[in-house]
């Protein structure tokens, strides 16, 4: 956690260790409108979220062609966005362009509808989905390997699933998948960090936060069997 540690360095300056194309954003900031009846206020979360990425902003920059789908192009209307964070000298903008590919998009899912309310996390991921379609079409999603496409080549992950029995140690046989957003309940993870408060910091704790945030209430059955073992695992 390299960007934690930097903010909480003591006298650190934020203008003298910046170096281009580091993980520290520099981004103008700058709102998105969300009048009254709009409902925006999801979309312009992700959108907000993908412009203080640097190294997201400066890929999707840098991509000359996309597959474009007119009206109904999330790849266009967010670079027009992005475009306008950087250039306009306005506070706050309009995301319709986007709200309404967004809308076009997923109209026969009744997903992201004009004056409807949706969830940020998934309009999040969705939109990076819909990128990866934009750059690399002919590509399934879950098999992307194109160099280009910075939807996997800056978000997929791949993960391995795989449960141990806490009683006997036996486990599963691992099973990869990619996943480009991992769900995380906030609250499972508070309640993850004040049971182990008082244990020493370490670089890899949040990780193993999220690992036993993510798998509370996952109980299955040991895999040696109940006649060896009898226990339930996660």
């Amino acid at each position: 956690m390299a960007w934690a540690k930097f903010f909480r360095k003591p006298g650190g300056n934020l203008g003298r260790v910046y170096q281009p194309g580091s993980m520290l954003s520099l981004a103008p900031t700058k709102g998105l409108l969300n009048e009254p009846g709009q409902n925006s206020c999801f979309l312009n979360s992700a959108v907000q979220v993908l412009w203080q990425l640097d190294i997201f902003r400066r890929s999707l920059r840098q991509l000359p062609n996309h597959y474009c789908l007119g009206e109904a192009c999330i790849f266009c209307a967010l670079k027009g966005i992005f475009s306008q964070f950087q250039d306009s000298r306005e506070r706050a903008l309009p995301s319709d362009n986007l709200r309404i590919a967004l809308a076009e998009t997923f109209k026969d899912e009744q997903r992201f509808q004009l004056g409807f309310m949706d969830d940020a996390a998934e309009c999040f991921e969705n939109i990076l989905e819909r990128i990866h379609l934009h750059i690399a079409p002919d590509v399934d999603t879950d098999a992307c390997t194109s160099k280009v496409c910075i939807t996997h080549q800056k978000f997929a992950m791949t993960l391995y699933e795989q449960a141990v029995c806490r009683s006997c140690g036996a486990s599963s046989d691992p099973l990869p998948f990619t996943q480009l957003v991992n769900y995380v309940s906030t609250t499972a993870l508070c309640q993850q960090f004040f049971e182990r408060k008082d244990e020493k910091p370490r670089s890899d704790m949040f990780g193993e936060l999220l690992q036993a945030a993510g798998t509370i209430g996952d109980l299955r059955d040991c895999p040696v069997g109940d006649l060896v073992c009898g226990s339930c695992f996660t």
